[in-house]
C-alpha cells in the first residue's frame, strides 16, 4: 500500500485507491446514469470523482474543503448534515461510522434511511475489532456482545487497547463493528441488508492485517413504499 495521505483533522487518512465497496458504489452509478448520490466523509474526493465520471450527480460532504465538478458541503455528519427526505438514490459512507459514538451512529443511519428514495442503496465500509492494532480488544468485544451491550464496539480511549503507529492521526475514541452488530442496526433503521461481509481490503495497510476480517462492507436498501395492492 502506498503511503496514505493523512487528514488534517485527525480523521485517519485519504484512500489512494478505490476499495471493493467503493467500486460497487461506482458501478451502481454507472448502471444508473443520472442518479443523485451522496458521498459522506468524501476525504480527498476519490469516490466522488469516480461517481461523477460514471454519470451520477454527486453531493460530497466532508469536514475539509475539496474540489470537483460536483456539489460540496463542508459539514459534520450526522449533526451538521441536513437534506430533504428522499433526496438520494445512493449514499456512500467509507470509513465514517467508526468515528461516531453509538448515538451518533444510530442517528446517522436514521438520517440516511430518510434521505434515500425507495429502493435507494447505502454503500458503507467501516473498521472491525479484527485488526492487529485491536487484537487485545476482541475478547472484550465478544464479552460485551454476549452481555447484549447496546454498542459493544465502542472504545472510549483507543490508546488503552492499541499502540499502533498511526493512532495519533485518529480520534481518541473509536467505534468498531462486526456483521452481526451492523445488521441489527441497519434493520432497526428500516434498511434491508443485501450484503454484509467481513473481509480484507487489498488497499489496507498490511500493519492492520490480522485474520482476514479487518473490514466490514455493507450494501443495504431502503424498503420500497407499500401500495394498496400489496398483500400482507
Amino acid at each position: 500500500m502506498p503511503n496514505p495521505a493523512l487528514t488534517r483533522n485527525k480523521m485517519g487518512w485519504h484512500a489512494r485507491e478505490l476499495s471493493p465497496l467503493s467500486l460497487r458504489f461506482v458501478e451502481f452509478c454507472r448502471a444508473n446514469p443520472g442518479i443523485r448520490v451522496l458521498d459522506i466523509g468524501a476525504g480527498g474526493g476519490l469516490a466522488a470523482h469516480a461517481a461523477h465520471a460514471a454519470g451520477a450527480r454527486v453531493v460530497a460532504v466532508d469536514l475539509e474543503p475539496l474540489e470537483g465538478p460536483f456539489e460540496v458541503r463542508l459539514a459534520r455528519f450526522p449533526a451538521g448534515t441536513v437534506f430533504d427526505s428522499g433526496s438520494f438514490d445512493a449514499v456512500h459512507a467509507a470509513s465514517v461510522f467508526h468515528f461516531l459514538t453509538g448515538n451518533q451512529f444510530a442517528h446517522g443511519l436514521r438520517n440516511i434511511a430518510n434521505w434515500l428514495r425507495p429502493g435507494g442503496k447505502l454503500f458503507a465500509q467501516t473498521a472491525t475489532p479484527y485488526q492487529q492494532p485491536f487484537a487485545s480488544f476482541i475478547a472484550e468485544f465478544e464479552q460485551r456482545k454476549a452481555e447484549s451491550a447496546k454498542y459493544p464496539g465502542w472504545i472510549a480511549k483507543a490508546s488503552q487497547w492499541s499502540a499502533h503507529k498511526r493512532l495519533g492521526n485518529m480520534p481518541a475514541s473509536l467505534h468498531l463493528f462486526d456483521d452481526q452488530t451492523m445488521r441489527a442496526a441497519l434493520q432497526q433503521a428500516g434498511l434491508e441488508v443485501e450484503s454484509c461481509e467481513l473481509h480484507r481490503r487489498p488497499d489496507l495497510d498490511p500493519s492492520l492485517w490480522l485474520d482476514g476480517r479487518e473490514t466490514l462492507s455493507v450494501v443495504a436498501a431502503m424498503r420500497p413504499i407499500a401500495n394498496e395492492w400489496d398483500v400482507a
